[in-house]
């Protein structure tokens, strides 16, 4: 070794960690693109890249690793009884615990030890994936769009895919239409959106069995990344040959998707060309509700580019969790104590929707009790008055309140929400009480008329078509809800008030026990009868306003209403086909369309105060 030179030296001596890593790398199969293909990568990458990566969770599934190698682990009832068989599975003891009138060979103890080493090999193989696509981009992360969360493999091959098509070039490969619309792969969508990385995304919906190995209820896209100036799009598409159809396809520019998403940048998803142009003019008519602080950088070097914009100062609250606060909730009422109202109590205009029974179902307030001024609701629970007013106050770090809601009422809206039934944002006044984690509350920096004002945009037509154009599943998340379009505070003239307010009252104000909220609007007489045709009308009139106010024109309303009046029956689209088709069958007519168009007419003439 002396007479070696020092060259000779350290190769010899570093010789067997490199074999060492060589090795690894083999096993785990390595593969560095530019030093695989070096004349490719020093012409700027592949001109054409095709793939359909594998969808599938880095963090390993213990039911799934064993479920085609030992079928006793696999079917453990629960999580802390598969724990326990895996220890006897490392033991070498599985089978003598679960079946100990049988006869056990040495060997079988040894092919359960076998398994188990196998099993953690591939924990540590998945754990160590894991914290590799987990690596900042700042720190030479080779994923720092993607390695997000509970990472997925095709989000990681789309980002490979990116990184090693060539500008000039051409990729195509087949995701989860969640590449486009979850929030683990918003850096993503984002970069390549806002870039102009995007041609096309054609989503499809499998129900039709397009893949038949992939659940029927599964969502895919066709992705094609290039140089564009505008991304065209598809979505909702069930068959291939839909893709072709004009009037299903819409573009976005990356200043577009800032209009519609400027939070998440997200892609919206139309069902058809006319949804994305008139969502287009609805966001260009109002702002989102917040929009979040916009940095540069990441941790200690992150800078403010864009402060956070929130025109009406409001902010969110989920006040008593169902599941963790359930240690505070009473079965009985008592003066100390106020109702926990859920979700499923309210509907638009309306805090007396629905009401428990004593076997502890729920059941819909009838006709005859809503037309009763002292009737209330009855919760499943009740909570300590004193609870609930400490969770509607803030303190500092020495206990002193820095905030407190003074109002005898409260305002919020249900979380569970589907684009598809009769109406999607779903939102109310109701009195103080304690409220579940299915109705979250907002507070707004604004006189208690403002607030009505805010609270009739919640429930107008054209706002609930934005909704249902932008909400993908049916969790009305706060991040949905920055992003709707809401006209500020100062878009409000005295006339629009004048208008407004008065019907607002009227719609909520059905109960004495709202009549904080009356009287804050400036009124002290007795609650207003709860008449169904006159709240139907009442509301048409706020739909045909807001309609205005939003800067629709009559046919844009008529689509909004029914696309079918407008476009024809078999236009790729619906907007509130559900009401439609309940007041044809409890009416005879599709009573809202009428109403609202009279409405509009009215306003037209100037017939309507």
């Amino acid at each position: 070794h002396a007479l070696l030179t020092a060259p000779e030296r350290a190769q010899t001596e570093h010789a067997a960690p490199i074999i060492a890593a060589r090795d690894a790398c083999e096993q785990a199969r390595v593969f560095h693109w530019p030093l695989a293909f070096p004349q490719v990568f020093a012409q700027g990458g592949f001109d054409c890249v095709l793939g359909n990566p594998p969808w599938e969770r880095i963090k390993l599934q213990e039911e799934e690793f064993f479920a085609t190698r030992h079928r006793d682990v696999a079917q453990a009832r629960n999580k802390a009884e598969r724990a326990q068989r895996i220890q006897w599975l490392s033991e070498g003891m599985l089978a003598r615990h679960l079946y100990p009138d049988l006869a056990h060979e040495a060997h079988e103890d040894e092919a359960e030890k076998r398994l188990y080493r196998e099993f953690v090999t591939a924990r540590r193989t998945a754990e160590a994936a894991s914290v590799f696509a987990h690596v900042k981009g700042a720190d030479g992360g080779r994923y720092p769009l993607t390695g997000v969360g509970d990472v997925n493999t095709y989000a990681l091959f789309a980002e490979t895919i990116l990184q090693i098509h060539a500008d000039s070039g051409r990729a195509g490969f087949i995701v989860p239409t969640g590449i486009a619309t979850d929030d683990s792969t918003k850096a993503y969508f984002g970069h390549i959106t806002q870039n102009r990385r995007l041609v096309s995304l054609y989503d499809i919906e499998n129900r039709e069995a397009v893949f038949p190995s992939v659940h029927r209820s599964y969502k895919f896209c066709l992705l094609t990344l290039g140089a564009a100036e505008r991304a065209e799009f598809v979505c909702f598409a069930t068959q291939v040959s839909q893709l072709a159809d004009p009037r299903r396809r819409f573009t976005l520019t990356p200043d577009e998707f800032r209009l519609i998403n400027p939070n998440t940048l997200t892609c919206p998803v139309f069902r058809s060309e006319r949804d994305a142009e008139l969502t287009k003019k609805l966001y260009r008519a109002a702002p989102v509700l917040m929009r979040d602080v916009v940095t540069a950088g990441e941790g200690k070097h992150a800078k403010v580019v864009e402060p956070e914009q929130n025109p009406w100062g409001i902010s969110f609250m989920a006040m008593l969790h169902m599941s963790n606060d359930s240690h505070l909730f009473k079965d009985e009422p008592a003066a100390d104590r106020l109702p926990l109202y859920e979700a499923k109590l309210i509907h638009q205009f309306d805090h007396r929707w629905a009401t428990y029974t004593a076997d502890g179902n729920s059941r819909d307030v009838t006709l005859p009790e809503k037309a009763d001024p002292d009737f209330t609701v009855t919760p499943r629970y009740w909570v300590s008055r004193a609870e609930v007013e400490e969770r509607l106050c803030k303190r500092d770090r020495d206990g002193r309140v820095i905030w407190q809601w003074e109002r005898d009422w409260l305002m919020g809206w249900r979380n569970i929400a589907r684009s598809t039934d009769e109406r999607s944002f779903i939102s109310a006044v109701i009195p103080l009480v304690g409220v579940g984690h299915s109705m979250p509350l907002w507070f707004l920096e604004t006189p208690p008329k403002h607030t009505a004002v805010f609270l009739a945009n919640m429930t107008a037509l054209p706002f609930d078509y934005v909704v249902r154009q932008k909400l993908g599943g049916t969790n009305m998340t706060f991040g949905y809800y920055k992003q709707f379009p809401v006209l500020p505070a100062e878009h409000y003239t005295d006339a629009d008030l004048t208008f407004i307010v008065p019907r607002v009252l009227e719609l909520t104000y059905t109960a004495h026990d709202l009549s904080g909220w009356a009287q804050d609007l400036g009124y002290d007489g007795e609650p207003f009868p709860f008449d169904p045709d006159r709240r139907a009308t009442l509301r048409a009139e706020l739909d045909a306003y807001y309609a205005k106010l939003y800067g629709l024109t009559r046919d844009e309303l008529r689509y909004i209403l029914d696309p079918a009046d407008i476009m024809g029956e078999d236009y790729p689209s619906e907007t509130f086909r559900v009401l439609k088709n309940k007041e044809l069958k409890e009416f005879g007519e599709y009573r809202t369309q009428r109403l609202v168009l009279e409405a509009w007419k009215k306003l037209e003439r100037g017939e309507l105060y």
